[in-house]
């Protein structure tokens, strides 16, 4: 039996945690043990799962989380979230004689952490982005919203990025100029005034992920749509995401591949050569454009809530492909699928994305999704309070289903939609829960 410890207490995490606990090295028991740090309420499942109540959020306990690991004889551990890799905890570890860790070190995470660093990096490599203004001040992001309609074949708008990182929720497309000057100072009082000034792209996003072992890119074959938006129809503000779908039908497996090759690929090798190795999960934010697909956003982790679609299309553990690619054999890695399509749908508290929440919330009707087949709830914001699973977060479960292998592809995204909306029907909170309720809508 492997002892697996993964990072974080979203759903990503759940996920992850999910898919890794079918690695089965030929122990009679026929899972793995994860170990959760922090978790949430759905985490520590039984007989699976356990839940450590560290925050790997917090640099001062990287140590703990070490002595943990080597007194729990952990065999791998997997960052789930962005924070403890921009805050060094790998280095940490490789530093402590401790190798089975897997993310990028600190300096690799600002391939994340630092949208000017993405930027210029991808402007080295000349993997097609867009064109945009490094602004350290208000003053200059002003002068460089002016400046995008000058650009030669911009389209109406702009896109104001945050440097730093902002849990998914550093990122204003404003349809005008005059929109943006609105919206910059609101954005500059909520992450800084060092921001990322940018042309509007115009079409279609989809998401990307990889494994990277430094040198190579083995990119999984299943491209996912996220929701970023609040409301239906994609109207309302930016959130960490409220659902998410795949395969996504017009990305082909030799997109996939060509993205893995031509933007992957060169960006990690990149990395190496500036004597910054990039080991981890590597996830391209994309947009299919009329000139082909620009990157619009690495980020040094699996998305959220993309994962919970991959786990349940993945027939494959990530055990052994994860393992390959710390000894620098990724290419190495076999991964199976399963067919159909997968939809997760997010429910959050009301008042999400803002803070104005309420907490402590008793969640009914999860023993009703369980028994559904083909449906899986990952837990996000959630505790347990003895028996019961209560509300602890902005996004709390993300209900998630893979349809039957029908044979079309419109009837399996179908399927798929109305066998987690049928799950989403039977989860109750007092006042209800804040979902969109076109999800997986082709």
């Amino acid at each position: 039996m492997k002892n697996i410890l993964v990072l974080g207490s979203g759903g990503r995490e759940h996920a992850l945690g999910w898919n890794l606990k079918d690695y089965n090295d030929g122990n009679p028991e026929g899972w793995s043990r994860i170990h959760f740090m922090p978790g949430n309420g759905g985490t520590a499942e039984h007989p699976w799962g356990k839940n450590v109540a560290i925050d790997p959020t917090k640099a001062e306990n990287h140590l703990k989380i070490l002595e943990y690991a080597i007194c729990e004889h952990i065999d791998l551990v997997v960052v789930g979230p962005e924070t403890p890799l921009a805050r060094g905890i790998v280095n940490f570890f490789q530093a402590n004689n401790f190798p089975n860790i897997f993310g990028p070190t600190a300096c690799a995470a600002e391939l994340e952490s630092d949208k000017f660093r993405s930027y210029d990096i991808m402007n080295a490599t000349r993997i097609p982005q867009a064109r945009g203004f490094k602004c350290y001040t208000a003053e200059e992001a002003l002068r460089a919203i002016d400046s995008i309609t000058a650009l030669p074949q911009a389209a109406p708008g702009v896109v104001i990025k945050a440097k730093g990182l902002a849990g998914g929720k550093g990122v204003r497309v404003c349809t005008t100029n005059e929109q943006a000057q609105s919206e910059l100072e609101e954005h500059v009082k909520e992450f800084g005034e060092q921001v990322l000034i940018s042309e509007r792209l115009q079409g279609p996003e989809f998401s990307i992920f990889g494994l990277s072992d430094g040198t190579h890119v083995l990119p999984l074959e299943i491209a996912v749509q996220d929701h970023k938006r609040l409301l239906d129809g994609n109207n309302g503000p930016n959130t960490g995401g409220m659902g998410a779908y795949g395969p996504v039908p017009f990305v082909s497996r030799e997109l996939i591949e060509n993205i893995g090759r031509e933007i992957l690929t060169p960006t990690v090798q990149y990395m190496n050569q500036e004597r910054c190795p990039y080991v981890g999960f590597i996830y391209a934010g994309m947009m299919m454009t009329k000139q082909g697909p620009k990157v619009l956003e690495f980020n040094c982790r699996l998305g959220d809530p993309e994962t919970q679609v991959l786990a349940m299309l993945l027939k494959t553990s990530l055990y052994e492909p994860i393992m390959l690619a710390l000894k620098g054999k990724v290419n190495e890695a076999v991964i199976e699928y399963n067919s159909g399509a997968a939809v997760c749908v997010v429910l959050a508290s009301k008042g999400y994305p803002s803070s104005n929440i309420t907490n402590g919330l008793p969640i009914f009707g999860l023993e009703t999704t369980d028994s559904q087949p083909g449906t899986k709830v990952f837990h996000a914001g959630t505790k347990r309070d003895k028996e019961k699973i209560l509300t602890n977060g902005g996004r709390v479960l993300g209900v998630t289903a893979l349809s039957s292998d029908l044979g079309d592809s419109n009837l399996n995204y179908a399927n798929a939609q109305e066998a987690a909306y049928k799950a989403v029907n039977a989860l109750k909170i007092e006042g209800g829960f804040a979902y969109r309720k076109d999800i997986g809508s082709i």
